[in-house]
């Protein structure tokens, strides 16, 4: 599974890292899912409420719309081919 991340969400993860409670960047991804899986069950709402997340696309700079496109594009370039994926 390939994840996109802004340079924003990748110095987050470096500052995380060097708190020395994590070991890599994918043992923080997983505790982040888990919170969000804990606080979705708590609270038994949709993970996002309508709206959310096209208002939170409308708060995103230019040029984080423009890496994020640029992150797409690479991602479409680097998909796996078929024959690869029936090992």
């Amino acid at each position: 599974m390939a994840v996109s991340l802004t340079s924003q969400n990748k110095q987050t993860l470096r500052r995380l890292l060097k708190t020395g409670r994590w070991n890599n960047a994918s043992e923080i991804l997983r505790y982040g899912l888990h919170l969000v899986e804990t606080e979705v069950r708590q609270e038994d709402l949709s993970p996002l409420p309508t709206g959310a997340l096209a208002a939170s696309y409308q708060r995103q700079t230019e040029e984080e719309k423009a890496e994020e496109a640029a992150m797409a594009k690479a991602s479409l370039r680097h998909r796996p081919k078929k024959k690869d994926l029936d090992r």
